[in-house]
């Protein structure tokens, strides 16, 4: 006889796992396509946009097996928060994703060209909303609503960097027309890590509601 919980609870570990390795594959990406930028690796930067695929199918796999899952077995409670958090939680991860792979498409586009300026506060932004995503998955396999609440504040450091990076940019495109084309992609990479930086704080706030079945109000 076929123990339909012990089924039930395998496949519900099956998803969390699932998602703790999309969240992986994006740290991965993100991480990547920074250095990529830094270094003006271009190899590596194509190897980004070459993955973001392999984030799209985790994601529509994840997502069928949660709808599926919900629809047999009518999950409530917690049970219900695991997978309704799941899906949102991918959804961020998969726009990560998505942001990684157009930093590495804007690293391809300029190519070979001497940057404009040396990028020292860009790469760090890049660093802490990639450490924001590490530490919001790792407050998720620990449910750790104190970790998460952590990374939500975090997000401000995020935006005041990225603030500084902006400013530094447009120096250099206002002393100089020729830094206009570079310099206009470079502020689409800063504005591409302060969106990650507020995926990494929906994805807090989704642990906290998984942890405490409450909705955190936005500022």
């Amino acid at each position: 006889m076929i123990d339909v919980r012990a089924t039930y609870t395998k496949e519900l570990i099956l998803i969390q796992n699932d998602l703790i390795l999309m969240g992986t594959l994006v740290t991965d990406a993100l991480a990547n396509a920074i250095e990529a930028l830094k270094t003006k690796n271009l190899e590596l930067a194509a190897s980004v946009i070459a993955k973001d695929d392999e984030i799209d199918l985790m994601q529509i796999s994840i997502e069928d097996k949660t709808v599926e899952l919900i629809a047999l077995q009518q999950p409530i409670a917690k049970d219900l928060r695991i997978l309704s958090t799941a899906l949102k939680m991918t959804t961020d991860l998969e726009r990560i994703g998505d942001h990684a792979k157009k930093i590495a498409q804007i690293t391809m586009r300029i190519g070979e060209s001497p940057l404009v300026k040396p990028l020292v506060d860009l790469p760090l932004a890049g660093e802490l909303v990639q450490q924001m995503v590490k530490k919001v998955l790792k407050a998720y396999v620990e449910l750790d609503i104190n970790a998460a609440a952590e990374v939500c504040d975090e997000d401000d450091k995020v935006d005041e960097l990225c603030d500084k990076c902006k400013r530094d940019v447009l120096f250099y495109m206002m002393r100089d027309k020729s830094n206009i084309e570079q310099g206009t992609d470079l502020n689409k990479v800063i504005q591409r890590i302060e969106r990650v930086g507020d995926h990494a704080t929906n994805l807090a706030e989704w642990v906290i509601y998984l942890v405490t079945g409450q909705r955190m109000l936005k500022k």
